[in-house]
């Protein structure tokens, strides 16, 4: 089955070019190695993904937002990894399932008459008992599906960690502050406006090779990777 040098996508036999990246299918992967054009596929690709954003650049004056500052064109989605989530969820989970399972614990001994908090049987007794029984319930169901959350998380979180890796992976090979900024700048414009523009720039590159990326975690990594590539400006 044939493979792309550059994005490592299988393909069918009978196609000749990637979907994705244009680049010629080999054979094999191992194929690959043995070639030196490996370079020049990978600033093939970037251009593309350089004249998509162009292009995008020019949708966007030809619709008006080029006159607004940047930071209002910008959308902020604030980011908190599944790791962190899930651990909230496990503190939260702890909570509950030690006030409930407790709660109910005393709840029955006063409803037994263990705990003599009253001292005969009567309505407000059966009425209490009830409705702070059925509430202690409420805190340990509570208290399962945050464990269970929890646990989901944790292996949302693996998958993150991998995906974060891989994006940094690929940055750290296609990407660099001087293609970054190649073009960008025909005039003369304000550090902070740079900043944007930037941003702007990395994002779009990386959604064009990373497809269905979640927007928070995309900004999140742009935000943390721009400081490596521009940190002694």
């Amino acid at each position: 089955m044939p493979w792309c040098p550059v994005c490592k996508n299988e393909y069918r036999e009978g196609i000749e070019r990637c979907a994705e990246c244009k680049a010629a299918l080999v054979e094999s992967l191992e194929e690959d190695d043995s070639t030196d054009n490996s370079e020049e596929l990978k600033e093939e690709q970037l251009a593309r993904m350089r004249a998509a954003y162009e292009a995008e650049q020019e949708r966007r004056r030809k619709d008006g937002e080029q006159d607004q500052d940047p930071k209002e064109r910008v959308s902020y989605h604030p980011y908190q990894n599944s790791a962190a989530k899930a651990e909230d969820n496990r503190s939260s989970a702890y909570i509950l399932l030690v006030m409930g399972i407790a709660g109910f614990a005393g709840v029955l001994l006063v409803f037994l008459g263990v705990i003599p908090l009253y001292q005969s049987e009567s309505t407000t007794k059966y009425l209490v008992c009830g409705v702070m029984g059925a509430l202690f319930v409420l805190f340990i169901v509570f208290g399962v599906v945050s464990m269970r959350n929890s646990r989901i998380l944790l292996v949302k979180a693996r998958s993150e960690d991998s995906l974060l890796s891989e994006l940094t992976r690929w940055c750290e090979n296609n990407l660099s502050a001087e293609q970054v900024d190649e073009g960008l700048f025909e005039e003369e414009v304000l550090e902070e406006q740079k900043y944007f523009m930037r941003t702007d720039c990395m994002k779009t590159i990386i959604n064009n090779k990373f497809m269905n990326l979640d927007q928070a975690f995309l900004e999140h990594f742009v935000d943390e990777y721009y400081q490596r590539l521009f940190e002694d400006e």
